[in-house]
Formats: C-alpha cells, sequence, structure tokens
C-alpha cells in the first residue's frame, strides 16, 4: 500500500514526539537520573541538547536550521524572552489577587522571604519550560499547522499539553483537579499565539517561565490553621487560606471563570499587539 505524502508528514510528526517523550523517559530519567545518579537539574540540560539536536537533524534533513523556531542568536529573540519573562511574571498578579478576592484569603507580604529561595526558581523551573516548549511548541506543532491549520494544531496540542499535566500531578480520579488543569490548555493557547506572533520560541519560554517561577517562587500558600514560618516557602508574598483542598462550589466556578478570562484576554492582547511586528524587524 502505497503511503502519501499527507501520511508521511503525519507519521513524522508522530515519531519526532514520540522520540522527544522516550527522550525524556529514557535518556533523562532512566539512563541520567536512574542508572547514573545524575541530579535530575543537570539530567534535564543533556535532555534538552538531546531535543535540539534531534530537532536541528529534522530541519537539517529539509536544508532548513533552528531558525524555523526562531532559536538562533539573535537581539531580536532575546528581546522577546526577556518580555515573555516579564509579562508572564506580571500577568500572575491579577490571577492571585483575583482568586483571593473571591476567596476571602489575604495575601500578606512576607518579611522573611529568602531571596535567594525567590532567584532560584528561575534556574529551578528553565528546564522544564524549555522541555515543555521544546516537545509542545516546537517542531511538532509547527509541522502540525503546515499539513492541516492553526485551529487543528491548537486543539491537538493543547488536548495533550492538558493531557500531560494530569498524568504529571496524578489528576485522574480527582474531577476538581482535572477541571483546573483544563486552564493548561488556554495556556497552550497562550505560548502558541506568542510563538506565531514573533515567530520565536522564546517569546513563549519566558511567557511560561515568568508564569512558572512568579506563580511558585514569589507567591506561596499559607495554611491559617498552620501559620508556623518554618513550615512555610520562604517566598516573596503570601496567601493565606485554609489549608482544605478545593471543592466543587460556587468560588471555584468563579475562579475557575476568572482564570479563564483573564487567560483569553492576554491572549487576545499578544494577537493584536502591533508591537510585535516592530521587535521582529530588528
Amino acid at each position: 500500500m502505497k503511503i502519501n505524502l499527507f501520511q508521511r508528514q503525519v507519521f513524522k510528526i508522530i515519531f519526532l514526539f514520540v522520540l522527544f517523550v522516550l527522550t525524556v523517559f529514557i535518556l533523562g530519567g532512566f539512563i541520567l537520573n536512574g542508572l547514573l545518579r545524575i541530579p535530575s537539574q543537570i539530567a534535564n540540560i543533556f535532555v534538552i541538547i538531546a531535543i535540539l539536536l534531534i530537532t536541528w537533524y529534522a530541519y537539517k534533513k529539509e536544508g532548513k536550521n533552528l531558525s524555523e523556531l526562531g532559536l538562533n542568536l539573535k537581539w531580536r529573540n532575546f528581546g522577546f524572552g526577556t518580555l515573555g519573562l516579564l509579562i508572564g511574571g506580571i500577568f500572575v498578579f491579577p490571577l492571585v489577587y483575583t482568586f483571593a478576592f473571591i476567596k476571602g484569603y489575604p495575601v500578606i507580604f512576607n518579611p522573611n522571604f529568602n531571596s535567594s529561595y525567590v532567584i532560584s526558581g528561575l534556574w529551578l523551573l528553565f528546564p522544564t519550560v524549555m522541555l515543555e516548549e521544546l516537545a509542545f511548541r516546537g517542531i511538532c506543532f509547527k509541522k502540525t499547522i503546515e499539513i492541516s491549520s492553526v485551529a487543528k494544531a491548537n486543539i491537538i496540542f493543547a488536548s495533550l499539553f492538558i493531557l500531560s499535566h494530569w498524568i504529571n500531578l496524578s489528576a485522574f480520579g480527582n474531577p476538581v483537579l482535572m477541571i483546573t488543569l483544563l486552564i493548561t490548555g488556554l495556556g497552550h493557547l497562550l505560548f502558541a499565539t506568542a510563538l506565531l506572533k514573533s515567530k520565536t520560541l522564546y517569546f513563549p519560554i519566558g511567557l511560561h517561565l515568568g508564569n512558572n517561577w512568579v506563580s511558585l517562587f514569589v507567591f506561596s500558600n499559607m495554611d491559617i490553621n498552620d501559620p508556623s514560618i518554618g513550615k512555610v516557602k520562604p517566598s516573596l508574598i503570601n496567601v493565606v487560606g485554609d489549608g482544605k483542598s478545593p471543592v466543587f462550589d460556587g468560588s471555584f466556578i468563579l475562579t475557575t471563570l476568572a482564570t479563564a478570562v483573564l487567560f483569553l484576554l492576554l491572549i487576545l492582547a499578544i494577537y493584536k499587539w502591533t508591537g510585535t511586528k516592530r521587535l521582529s524587524s530588528i
């Protein structure tokens, strides 16, 4: 049976995506982290290099290079990366304060914050963010757009992005957590829009890193029933809650909808922003 060009392209995309996943689990998890006892942070750097080499080779076979993803070393690419870091970090503030307002949780400055801990989050989170962007917004995503459309590619990779978070956070069997993690689908749409508008993967990497860093290291949750500072992360700002697991109630619905609206507004702003054209011309 003959395989047409479209089918070959589909098989190539699936092969590359599976190869990326296997590289993470076999090279990073089993060999480097497991057998060789290399710390996960260092192992992830080797995995990033491996995935970049695979991506480079796949493009080289077509007479192209990593500039297809805007990963070449240009000032405009680094500019987009820095811009993404700032936007992604600042975007967390309305998210957190909206959530706190709906829940009735106070948000307080932590005078005992540890600056080294806060800054270290950038280094600790970068490898994971880089791997996710290469896998979900990299060559496989771009190739899917080429053989279908932006809309179809977004549906496919948003679904895969959600699924990966369900698996990583063991969400199956926890409907509330599964619903909460659906927001990562909008996260994909945000990062994908940033990539397509800027034509560089540095922009979504910056957005993703800034968002995760501020969410996890600048802010942290503190249980009002156990306020001992020794048991609280030394983040810059604490959101003081009751420590209870979220339940499907009115406040959960409101916070979920508010989060979705804020994500959609940022996606629309990036999609409509004409400044990307000026930055792209640098």
